[in-house]
């Protein structure tokens, strides 16, 4: 257990291996929970940025023009391949 001060405003500073810790940089957001036996709980709130570069793509990816016209092409063959 790690002592902190609370301020006159009612803030806490957590402390630095905390922040570490749970990766807590300047301007985060947490979100803090009263348990039913008053204990309480603070979490990094988890943001959709938070994946960016988690996912791998199996090809790279085309320039918008390169995919559409990739597109049309399939498109005409599937339209042509349905005529006979």
């Amino acid at each position: 257990m790690i002592p902190t001060n609370l301020s006159s405003k009612g803030q806490i500073t957590i402390p630095k291996q905390f922040r570490q810790r749970m990766k807590l940089t300047g301007r985060r957001r947490v979100t803090v929970e009263q348990l039913r036996d008053g204990t309480i709980m603070i979490r990094p709130v988890r943001s959709i940025l938070n994946l960016a570069g988690t996912i791998s793509l199996k090809r790279s990816l085309l320039p918008a023009q390169q995919e559409r016209r990739e597109a049309q092409e399939a498109l005409a063959k599937e339209k042509g391949g349905n005529r006979n």
